[in-house]
């Protein structure tokens, strides 16, 4: 394997780590967590979590996708964005997994 290949290994490999987590912790958050399940007292569903969840899950299917777009610059420089503004430890590895392909799309 040449050494531009395996940098594109290992950002493919951080965009499906990186859209995974995103994934889990969307549907975590959208059913109530582990905590929702065990507890039985009433709560309203805040509007924060609804759409934090739905960007999440968006943005994760996108990096599934996105992973095997690795060679098309277009799609790192939407999963640095996406990955810049969703956060967290998924958010975090799509930007680096992101970041990784656009430089391994210019060298």
């Amino acid at each position: 394997m040449t050494n531009k290949a395996s940098i594109r290994a290992l950002a493919r490999l951080l965009l499906l780590i990186g859209g995974v987590i995103l994934i889990l912790s969307a549907v975590l958050s959208l059913v109530g967590g582990l905590r929702g399940v065990l507890d039985f007292a009433p709560r309203a569903f805040s509007l924060d979590s609804l759409t934090g969840g739905i960007i999440g899950l968006l943005v994760g299917v996108l990096a599934l996708i996105g992973a095997g777009q690795v060679r098309n610059p277009a799609w790192a420089i939407i999963l640095l964005i996406l990955g810049f503004f969703v956060g967290g430890l998924g958010g975090i590895l799509v930007f680096i997994g992101a970041l990784i392909a656009l430089v391994a799309a210019f060298i």
